[in-house]
């Protein structure tokens, strides 16, 4: 007798190439099977699925979910399971000084799994803008916390903005890609700078030294660093760099997104492997919302839903190289299952330029199976039908 079966959904698992109408069904914590029709006299309890998208738990790689702790951050719930997302990927809200309340407070506390990135600067986003001098720096103090909470850290955060960035951007960021190498992690880069304290140019400066499985976040950012040249297309170091295998993320939060930058990049091939949020706790009710109202924007962009749940699935999956457990629904698996509705109408996207972006579709959140457990989406806001 089976614990729970998800029937009469459309499975889409990119990382199975399955797109089709399909059962899954639950033992514990696993996934024990996915097939064509499974006899519901089998299982214990059944959630049909009909006309829903049913999807290997959504993953968001860029969050900043140290509620209480760090004042801007959201609950990992709120960005998590109460939006049928079963991961979240904190983006380095906490450096060493300030890292102990995630695994003593934050990650005890969730039913959403947690991950981490490190933040280079000792207090992580304590203080915005981070980064005033080189002591906040410490290699040895990182390593230590790095060491002690490695199954939990799976990066290290660096964000371009700043007065240590602007006086010795390069030198900064050849520190922190060291750091991250030492300890045998990928780097996390931040560009897009709305202070436009830090001169344009950085970008292509440290792109070169960018290596396969580094993220470059904010990749449609308008903000000074972007990847833009007036008149002239993409920087050639972009295109370079995606050649190299370095991580492409959207992470769009409510100031590094251009439906401008977008459509500019699109057209030249710059592409997303990874689709994030940067949701916080001031943008959760509009207008970010969280990781399907951003998936929505780019269904309005051109983009096939089957392309967005891989870049939420075993995209990241992959990159935070948790590929042997979630990711997609393959038996034995972890159950960690996202169910989706597209919905049909008018609705509005707003951009960091104040635009609007008319989208046609709305992908909501309906429920999620997290570990096992089935849990009803309530998601805090989501955009306003028309």
């Amino acid at each position: 007798m089976y614990d729970l079966l998800i029937k009469n959904g459309n499975v889409i698992d990119p990382g199975q190439g399955i797109n089709k109408k399909a059962d899954i069904v639950i033992q514990g914590t696993k996934i024990a099977a996915l097939a064509m029709e499974i006899p519901a006299k089998e299982v214990k309890q059944v959630i049909d699925a009909s006309g829903k998208i049913v999807t290997p738990g959504l993953i968001d790689t860029h969050c900043h979910v140290y509620s209480d702790i760090h004042p801007l951050s959201t609950e990992p719930d709120k960005a998590g399971v109460r939006q049928a997302v079963t991961t979240v990927v904190d983006a380095g809200s906490a450096g060493y000084a300030t890292f102990g309340g995630f695994p003593k407070y934050i990650v005890p506390s969730s039913q959403t799994t947690v991950y981490c990135f490190l933040h280079a600067c000792s207090v992580g986003l304590s203080v915005v803008p981070e980064l005033n001098d080189w002591s906040e720096i410490d290699t040895d103090a990182i390593a230590a916390i790095v060491e002690a909470h490695r199954s939990l850290i799976k990066g290290i955060k660096l964000r371009l903005v700043g007065k240590l960035i602007a006086a010795n951007g390069i030198e900064v960021f050849k520190k922190a890609k060291k750091i991250a190498k030492d300890n045998k992690l990928p780097i996390m880069v931040h560009i897009g700078d709305y202070d436009k304290r830090v001169p344009g140019t950085l970008t292509r400066e440290f792109l070169p030294l960018m290596e396969p499985g580094d993220i470059l976040v904010h990749i449609y950012t308008a903000q000074q660093g972007n990847i833009l040249q007036p008149e002239k297309g993409v920087i050639p170091e972009i295109r370079e760099a995606q050649k190299r295998g370095v991580i492409f993320d959207v992470a769009p939060g409510r100031m590094n997104f251009s439906f401008r930058a977008a459509e500019q990049c699109l057209s030249a091939g710059i592409l997303p492997y990874i689709i994030s949020s940067d949701v916080v706790g001031p943008s959760i009710i509009g207008p970010v919302y969280g990781l399907t109202a951003i998936m929505s924007r780019f269904l309005s962009l051109g983009f096939k839903l089957e392309q967005l749940v891989r870049m939420t699935t075993i995209n990241p999956a992959c990159v935070l190289g948790i590929d042997t457990t979630k990711g997609s629904l393959k038996p034995g698996m972890d159950a960690d299952v996202s169910v989706l509705e597209v919905l049909s109408g008018k609705w509005d996207a707003i951009d960091a330029e104040g635009k609007t972006r008319e989208m046609e579709n709305l992908i909501m959140p309906r429920m999620c199976v997290k570990a096992g457990e089935l849990i009803e989406s309530k998601p805090v806001a989501m955009p306003a039908l028309r």
